[in-house]
């Protein structure tokens, strides 16, 4: 069966995060099992596959749309004359985007069977046959092995209903096949299909600072991809939606297979960074130190880091070094909450502060540049439990550099443990629009309990802010002052140049001493990371 596979594009509202992207992971390796079974397949990607006119965002009025025209999507689906086409949506935020885009299908013909996965769907899967006859199925969970059942099925005009994992409408029923068990041996699955898209646009993509995640910049930096090793997550934080899709066992691929995933992403395609994106990298220690073993030993000489974060409680002195020595640019952590009931009984995390503690002091004195994920307006949290939060953040930037990487308030997302507690005790106080959830994280806050409201966060917020900008100040010149050898990297690099003189020449100044004085890579400068 000839299959087209579609990254939709994206809708993004004031006081979100800018409107970036990356690799369309998921299809990549959906596309690989398709064609493992014999079928025709080919990936859009509506943001970084659209006309490069397209690049920048385009005011829509009260949000900014990021990709193709519907008009241009249109016109690629008539060209690929695809019998099924599959459309990967995994935020709520951006459900619209998914229906208009199987609109778009359907535009071009009835017959075009139209397949939505992702993390939304595998959740709501009901609010894609609102609309009759727009989406015909939706996949839950992992698709790899559920599309190529599907497909299989379609071909030979089978029994749908022999298919488990999907969603669709008989007549005016609903009707929801019971979930397919999750993928045990990741390393039976092929590599992702990266030969299907045009690496060499994301790369310039990502050199227009249109990378879905930071990273550290050095000459050939721009040479980044996502890659996720492993899946599920074990732990119970309350506010996390990785379980729903992918479930709660931890699997993995092999070391070896990480290896020569690595290998081909080097040697065929000339990528340099790597984003592992696993939400728990390092939670088998001894495959994760046969990991960086690995990196170290066959000279790979690529740079990484870890964006969703890995425990604090997962890394020790050993390990620390070497993620220093196998390139690594930043770590980041998950911390939510300083304070030891919210930790436990309220995110139920279980995480010992004082671990953070010592993690940023070695982290601090090996070399390495940490980040750590705050959060706040949980459900029976407190306001002064709140500021213990905000209090420990700010200490720990001011004499350890432990990087606050925002302050985010609690957001309900469908599905999730936190939801159902928010609709049991009627604590949602903002219906849970597109917008509402796409800015709940920065400080819109949609919850409102006894202990608090959606403004008392925003004052808790206001004065996080206020404080961080001092106390990142303070850590910047103990830095300097402590290597000397920093400014004089920054202002001899012909790299660092290149990104100062643009500041200096529009008159930015206040842009310019911010990015020499308190640039957030101040370890990777003095260890020159990237730079052979």
């Amino acid at each position: 069966m000839k299959v087209l596979l579609i990254k939709h594009p994206t809708t993004h509202f004031e006081n979100t995060a800018p409107p970036v992207s990356g690799l369309p992971l998921g299809l990549l390796s959906i596309a690989a099992c398709l064609r493992a079974s014999g079928h025709e397949v080919s990936i859009y990607d509506a943001i970084v596959g659209a006309d490069q006119q397209r690049w920048n965002a385009v005011s829509t009025g009260d949000c900014l749309h990021l990709g193709a025209t519907w008009e241009e999507i249109r016109r690629i689906i008539s060209d690929a004359r695809p019998e099924l086409v599959g459309i990967s949506n995994q935020f709520t935020s951006q459900l619209e985007n998914a229906l208009l885009t199987a609109q778009a299908v359907k535009q071009v013909s009835r017959d075009i069977t139209v397949v939505v996965g992702g993390a939304h769907a595998s959740v709501m899967p009901s609010t894609f046959f609102k609309n009759p006859g727009m989406v015909d199925f939706t996949v839950t969970g992992e698709g790899e092995e559920t599309l190529v059942e599907l497909v299989d099925t379609l071909q030979r005009k089978g029994d749908v209903r022999s298919v488990s994992g999907i969603s669709y409408m008989d007549g005016t029923r609903l009707v929801t096949q019971a979930p397919r068990k999750f993928i045990a041996k990741l390393d039976g699955l092929p590599f992702p299909a990266y030969d299907l898209i045009d690496m060499s646009r994301y790369f310039e993509f990502n050199s227009r600072g249109k990378d879905g995640r930071e990273a550290y910049r050095y000459p050939g930096s721009e040479c980044s991809v996502s890659v996720i090793t492993s899946r599920g997550c074990p732990y119970n934080c309350i506010f996390c939606s990785i379980h729903l899709s992918m479930g709660k066992a931890f699997r993995a691929n092999s070391v070896e297979y990480v290896l020569e995933h690595i290998r081909l992403l080097k040697e065929r395609y000339g990528v340099r960074h790597i984003h592992f994106e696993d939400d728990n990298f390092s939670f088998d220690m001894q495959r994760f130190s046969a990991i960086l073993d690995g990196i170290i030993a066959n000279r790979f000489d690529i740079t990484w880091d870890t964006p969703n974060g890995i425990r604090a409680d997962r890394l020790d002195e050993e390990i620390i070094r070497k993620c220093r020595d196998s390139g690594c640019t930043y770590l980041r952590i998950g911390v939510e909450s300083a304070n030891e009931y919210v930790s436990r009984h309220i995110v139920r995390k279980h995480l010992d502060v004082d671990t953070v503690v010592n993690v940023s002091k070695l982290c601090s004195r090996i070399g390495i540049d940490l980040e750590a994920f705050y959060m706040i307006g949980l459900p029976g949290e407190t306001v002064p439990q709140m500021k213990e939060t905000v209090d420990f953040a700010i200490r720990q930037e001011r004499t350890l550099g432990l990087t606050p990487y925002g302050l985010f308030t609690a957001t309900p997302l469908i599905g999730t443990e936190l939801y159902k507690i928010c609709v049991e005790h009627g604590y949602i106080s903002s219906e849970l629009t597109a917008a509402n959830i796409a800015t709940a994280t920065q400080g819109e806050g949609v919850l409102s309990t006894e202990e608090f409201s959606p403004g008392m966060l925003k004052v808790l917020l206001h004065d996080f802010h206020r404080r961080h900008l001092t106390a990142r100040i303070v850590y910047s010149l103990r830095f300097i002052l402590s290597h000397p050898s920093y400014l004089w990297y920054r202002l001899t690099s012909t790299c660092y140049l290149s990104q100062l003189l643009p500041l200096l020449k529009t008159g930015k100044v206040r842009e310019l001493v911010s990015e020499l004085l308190l640039y957030r890579y101040k370890n990777c400068v003095v260890r020159k990371v990237g730079f052979r």
